[in-house]
């Protein structure tokens, strides 16, 4: 679920730098800060640890740090919070010492006051108390402590010394060890609690590159915020109107099955990727869902077959194997394939999110364009993963023979929102049920209300260009697996 977090403050001041989500597979969320009434928002996050002080990490390493330091911001000498300080003033070097809360690695870096990341190391150390030396030139910084489960922040002024660079210097380590990949602990779906008091000094810092802006606000009142994650990264759709359906003399078109309407949509939130088998199995696992496909205690269709395993010579997707599903080895990253539209729903519904609608799914997959597709007039086979000896209309491939098997998800540029193989790659389920359009305008449709096909959108590696066209539409029993349909996600803004 993608959630905005708000924070009420009496006065805060917003000095955040913005960041943005980009290809990735960490637990991602907006959030806010309020103050008198405005509300700025800071970007896309992901979250890497779930731990107090929650650290979450924007891409490329960056970081967003929600602390509570009592005097992480103001102490120029000493930091109670975490960091001691002992200065030298004959050689103009300074040794802190901290205590790593638990083993692994650690990142330590000092900012300039205009956000520059003046010197930066990482290192790997172990449970207790450790040193480092640091030299700056003459001057006021940020210095900033991190590893797994603790943050620590202060300032420091750097003494009149002969340091003409920046060093930072670990006894025993004189070179920094490079940063081990860490998996997130965290669930499919999880919730954390930062609890404050009044009196208490809150350091919002983040990250961007090698620049750092901090924020920090000292709350009027005694509360508890709680952060709620999802595993899926996002996109924003904004608020808007468009032309729904296909022109006449579109090639492909559907006369009678993609009559042009306008809709109105509210904005929206919606998954970059289609879901990963990697994603999907975290899902089945968690619910001890076994080798039936089954969810016994699924919040609706609890009766249905959710997912088959995969095999054959489409043998891209899913295996069970003793009490447990894994994706097929090579295939995390690849679109779940032989999933239900039951399956899907109750998996947009685990993960805080629902399947799009028709209207939202063509809307996001225009991207604010008319033509075709997203791409233009033309589809080519450096833009989307279809049969590619079938290229649309008059247009030409410069690579004719196609993969024919799905690919793994962002092999292809991103539309104007962001969003990864709206084209082709695997159809998509939508939670509408298929039926031919209203001739009114409409605002947020939903579809009929029964039917015997739900819909499903985009094209996939098996089909011709006519087929990915934005407006191309299709439709399934809600029972059918295979290998050519998956799904992705859309939430509430």
């Amino acid at each position: 679920m993608q959630t905005k977090t708000t924070f009420l403050s009496s006065a805060l001041v917003v000095v955040l730098l913005l960041v943005v989500t980009t290809p990735g597979y960490a637990f991602n969320y907006t959030i806010s800060f309020t103050a008198g009434g405005v509300t700025t928002s800071v970007g896309s996050v992901q979250v890497q640890n779930l731990t107090k002080g929650t650290t979450v990490t924007v891409p490329e390493g960056n970081t967003l740090t929600l602390t509570d330091q009592p005097t992480a911001v103001d102490a120029p000498v000493a930091n109670p919070a975490g960091i001691q300080i002992a200065q030298n003033a004959s050689t103009g070097t300074s040794t802190l010492t901290f205590y790593a809360g638990q083993g692994g690695n650690a990142q330590v870096a000092a900012y300039a006051l205009d956000g520059r990341k003046v010197v930066g190391q990482t290192t790997r150390l172990e449970t207790g108390y450790h040193s480092f030396e640091l030299s700056l030139p003459a001057g006021l910084y940020v210095i900033r402590v991190s590893g797994t489960g603790y943050t620590y922040s202060t300032k420091l002024q750097g003494l009149l010394g002969n340091a003409t660079k920046a060093e930072i210097k670990f006894p025993g380590n004189n070179k920094a060890e490079m940063s081990a990949l860490q998996k997130s602990k965290a669930a499919a779906t999880a919730t954390t609690t930062m609890s404050y008091t009044t009196g208490n000094q809150l350091l919002y810092t983040a990250t961007s590159g090698t620049f750092i802006a901090s924020v920090p606000d000292m709350p009027t009142e005694s509360k508890t915020t709680h952060f709620v994650f999802s595993i899926i990264p996002t996109s924003a759709i904004p608020a808007g109107k468009f032309t729904m359906g296909s022109p006449e003399g579109e090639t492909g078109r559907n006369t009678l099955f993609e009559t042009q309407h306008e809709v109105t949509l509210t904005a929206f939130r919606m998954s970059k990727y289609e879901v990963t088998n990697a994603q999907y199995v975290a899902f089945l696992n968690a619910k001890s869902i076994d080798m039936n496909g089954v969810w016994d205690k699924a919040p609706v269709y609890y009766t249905q077959i959710l997912i088959k395993p995969s095999s054959g010579e489409q043998d891209w997707g899913l295996h069970y194997s003793g009490s447990q599903w894994t994706p097929v080895a090579g295939y995390e990253n690849y679109p779940v394939i032989n999933v239900s539209w039951y399956g899907a729903a109750e998996y947009a519904t685990y993960i805080g999110g629902s399947l799009p609608t028709e209207a939202q799914w063509e809307y996001a997959c225009r991207a604010g364009t008319t033509t075709p597709f997203n791409t233009g007039v033309c589809l080519s086979n450096l833009q989307a993963n279809y049969e590619w000896e079938r290229p649309y209309e008059y247009c030409t491939n410069t690579v004719t023979i196609s993969p024919h098997t799905t690919q793994r998800v962002g092999s292809y540029p991103t539309n104007a929102y962001g969003l990864y193989d709206m084209h082709g790659n695997v159809m998509e389920w939508c939670s509408d049920w298929t039926n031919n359009y209203p001739t009114t305008e409409q605002t947020n449709p939903t579809g009929p209300a029964t039917g015997k096909s739900r819909a499903i959108r985009g094209g996939q590696w098996l089909s011709y260009a006519l087929l990915s066209r934005s407006a191309c539409r299709s439709g399934n029993p809600p029972d059918i697996v295979d290998y050519v349909t998956g799904f992705r996600v859309a939430f509430a803004p």
